[in-house]
């Protein structure tokens, strides 16, 4: 005898698991978008050595960039760890 709450609750189980993986694929994806954009960054850095404004302004989009990337990791890494 099939119980339709219980399988309403292995739909939505199965559901979240999937959107897990999803999750999981995003944030390793954006982890080495991250790492790409500090190897970047860092290049950018020590061409702009000596820059004066211009190098001031790799450095604040460079930071801005860091920042808005963590956050979103950190959006994905608390996702991932309610499992």
């Amino acid at each position: 005898m099939s119980q339709p709450w219980l399988r309403d609750l292995e739909e939505k189980v199965q559901e979240a698991a999937g959107r897990l993986r999803e999750l999981k694929e995003e944030n390793a994806e954006l982890r080495a978008e991250n790492k790409q954009l500090a190897e970047r960054a860092e290049e950018a850095e020590t061409l702009a050595l000596g820059g004066g404004a211009e190098g001031e302004a790799w450095q604040s989009e460079r930071d801005e960039i860091r920042e808005r990337v963590g956050r979103l990791v950190d959006s994905l890494s608390e996702l991932l760890d309610s499992e």
